[in-house]
């Protein structure tokens, strides 16, 4: 009887960690520099021997006020704007919407259209999409859109003060994307979890933004301190990993 029950929560032990495995995939994070009206393609990966239904919703963003009317999101279905006739349709007062079955064994569309052309302010901004397979809702993925306006070398935001700090996105999944004032002397990032121990720390090779890989991290809460040539602690910000 005893092994029988061994077996029994082993099973349920498997089972629940195959519920739980991720069914579908999308990139973490896509750039993009459009040109007019620019189609910014992202795409969901289905490997599984059934088709998957996916709900979305954007969670983040800080696209500037000037460009939140100029842009949609298309599932596999259809294209929701987030600009007239009805204002903020997906940001900041978006609600799920649900894709078609996006077939088995099979990669499907989802991508962003942008038009910049109307907009006045330049830089490159982010908006975070949150997707889950409609049949398990804990089975999430998240893909963000880094939508750049202006020229195309480098990354064009930049803080206005010596503490001012742009960081996504924020949940983060796989890496986290650091912009900083150039004049804050920046030489190196570390990341600790929220009980003070270092997770990784990396050297900075621009002067204003870096790329911070972070999917080997276990998802929580996390503090990145961004040190000077000195090695004292300039700014400190908060990001969680899922």
């Amino acid at each position: 009887m005893k092994r029988l029950s061994t077996l029994i929560v082993a099973f349920l032990m498997m089972f629940s960690v195959v519920s739980n495995a991720q069914t579908f995939t999308i990139a973490d994070t896509v750039r993009s520099t459009p040109i007019g009206n620019a189609t910014v393609l992202d795409v969901i990966t289905n490997p599984n021997a059934s088709t998957v239904e996916i709900a979305w919703k954007v969670v983040a963003s800080d696209f500037p006020a000037d460009w939140l009317p100029l842009f949609s999101l298309c599932d596999n279905v259809t294209c929701i704007s987030n600009g007239p006739p009805t204002a903020n349709t997906l940001w900041p007062t978006g609600t799920n919407h649900i894709s078609m079955p996006y077939a088995a064994s099979a990669v499907g569309d989802f991508h962003m259209v942008v038009d910049l052309t109307t907009a006045t302010t330049n830089g490159s901004h982010y908006l975070t999409v949150r997707l889950n397979n409609n049949a398990v809702p804990t089975d999430t993925a998240l893909s963000t859109f880094v939508i750049t306006r202006g020229s195309t070398t480098g990354v064009q935001y930049i803080p206005k003060s010596s503490d001012d700090v742009v960081l996504y996105p924020n949940p983060a999944h796989d890496e986290v994307n650091v912009i900083y004032n150039a004049s804050a002397d920046i030489k190196s990032i570390a990341v600790y979890n929220i009980i003070g121990k270092i997770m990784a720390v990396y050297k900075v090779t621009e002067n204003n933004n870096a790329n911070l890989h972070i999917e080997n991290m276990p998802s929580g809460i996390y503090f990145v301190r961004l040190m000077n040539s000195n090695g004292t602690v300039v700014l400190t910000r908060k990001f969680t990993k899922q």
